[in-house]
């Protein structure tokens, strides 16, 4: 019977530990804004981009883990038409409003990243 008492509390430590993991990581969820940049982005990026950033063809650039001051520029530019090097592009970046262009550019900047 000694025996049983120190597997008793390991067991009872582990689940606490356990919990303790599942509980912070769900207080860790991901903001709304980042949400809906995320839905935003599969909706209107990921046919070209990937669904998580990584380009569909070997032409296309991947956007996970890309910084977001770098993305921002690149979206404004192609809404204000400085940057006109792809039509289908800046018809999409015009899509977007301005707290759309820093989410999605937040959201893919985080995206795949180790």
């Amino acid at each position: 019977m000694t025996f049983l008492y120190p597997r008793v509390g390991l067991a009872v430590l582990l689940s606490l530990l356990i919990s303790a993991c599942s509980d912070q990581t769900s207080t860790m969820a991901t903001p709304s804004h980042l949400t809906a940049a995320k839905a935003k982005a599969i909706q209107l990026c990921a046919g070209c981009h990937g669904p998580q950033g990584i380009g569909t063809a070997p032409f296309n650039p991947n956007l996970a883990c890309q910084k977001k001051v770098y993305m921002v520029k690149q979206l404004n530019d192609y809404r204000n038409g400085s940057r006109t090097s792809h039509l289908p592009m800046a018809n999409i970046a015009k899509m977007l409003s301005e707290d759309e262009v820093d989410s999605i550019s937040e959201w893919y900047s985080i995206t795949g990243c180790p």
